[in-house]
């Protein structure tokens, strides 16, 4: 906050990080999440504001996303894998994140087949074998183009001015829970994301 680091800078350091907390405390974002599908829930519904819980078993009843939507986030993340941070004796739940290459994408239990890397909205990216696929996802997530980053964020600091987002609940933006002001929304957005997703400036967009 201090520094005033972008906010798109911010979450591709949370998304991409490596080791424990001494050598890069955002590591701490993925070892905290018990499974993939623990990190899918909590990634898409805190930088897209979309729920995907209902797409892990069936199709969202109130949104399009599908089990191949919500696999597809999961195999860019099958990689991060978690042991015990081992320079940290008697320190509860002290770990170390690390990729494991070789680690194939998520199984679709609709099919039983691997399910290829999907973003939200369901262009499938041609990946190598040898890549971060977390990278990938995170510079998709942070494009200036993405539908969902800028709104989402502005969205939930909204909401922590005025104690209700102009999207309520604020991580459930989908077109059957529409902005109260999707105008103001829009307007945010691209102001935000004009702005390199300073947030700084959005607090005293907001503020002001």
């Amino acid at each position: 906050v201090a520094s005033n680091m972008p906010l798109d800078e911010f979450a591709r350091r949370l998304l991409t990080a490596r080791g424990g907390a001494e050598d890069d405390p955002a590591a701490a974002y993925l070892t905290i999440s018990k499974d993939v599908n623990d990190t899918v829930e909590r990634t898409t519904q805190v930088f897209c504001g979309v729920r995907m819980l209902c797409a892990r078993c069936h199709s969202h009843p109130l949104e399009n996303w599908t089990q191949a939507d919500y696999y597809g986030v999961a195999s860019f993340f099958t990689q991060a894998s978690t042991k015990t941070d081992p320079r940290q004796p008697g320190v509860q739940n002290a770990k170390l994140l690390f990729l494991n290459s070789p680690a194939g994408p998520a199984t679709n239990p609709r099919t039983s087949r691997p399910q290829p890397p999907r973003y939200l909205g369901g262009q499938e990216p041609a990946l190598g074998s040898d890549v971060d696929r977390r990278e990938a996802y995170a510079r998709w997530l942070t494009a200036p183009d993405n539908p969902y980053f800028a709104k989402a964020l502005v969205n939930r600091y909204w909401k922590h001015f005025f104690g209700r987002g102009l999207v309520d609940p604020e991580d459930d933006m989908r077109v059957t829970n529409p902005a109260s002001n999707p105008d103001l929304l829009d307007a945010l957005a691209k102001d935000f994301i004009a702005h390199k997703f300073d947030l700084k400036h959005l607090v005293r967009t907001i503020a002001n």
